[in-house]
């Protein structure tokens, strides 16, 4: 089992790295694993949406992550078919990711009202015609 501190892979702003792409791959199935796990009360868990990675006998698992978040307040990744487990995640409390997803946002196809990335998407919603 992996034991993970997020604060280790992460830059000094709390961002995911950028100039190591597998750590970056890493780091995004880790920062899932708290953005599912988070916002849980303790002794609680919930079934995910991230494909198991073991392949026992040779065959990929068939199953789902689960995620648990533990009495000492970490956050446990674990397949029930399988019985992998993944990683357990402490220090997670701070990451941009503790409190679930984030929270919805109007859509703004101009980009003012987006931080992260201002540029218009390359095809808009359909411009509607009025018929003078």
């Amino acid at each position: 089992m992996l034991v993970v501190d997020p604060w280790h892979w992460l830059d000094a702003n709390g961002d995911l790295p950028t100039d190591n792409l597998r750590l970056r791959r890493q780091m995004l199935r880790i920062a899932r694993f708290i953005e599912y796990g988070g916002p849980l009360k303790k002794l609680e868990c919930r079934e995910t949406l991230m494909e198991c990675r073991k392949r026992p006998c040779g065959k990929p698992c068939t199953g789902l992550m689960w995620v648990a978040k533990t009495e000492r307040d970490e956050i446990q990744a674990f397949c029930r078919v399988c019985g992998n487990d993944e990683a357990a995640v402490h220090n997670w409390h701070e990451t941009e990711w503790a409190n679930g997803m984030m929270e919805a946002v109007p859509i703004n196809f101009d980009g003012t009202d987006n931080d992260r990335d201002p540029a218009p998407p390359s095809s808009g919603p359909p411009q509607s015609s009025t018929a003078n």
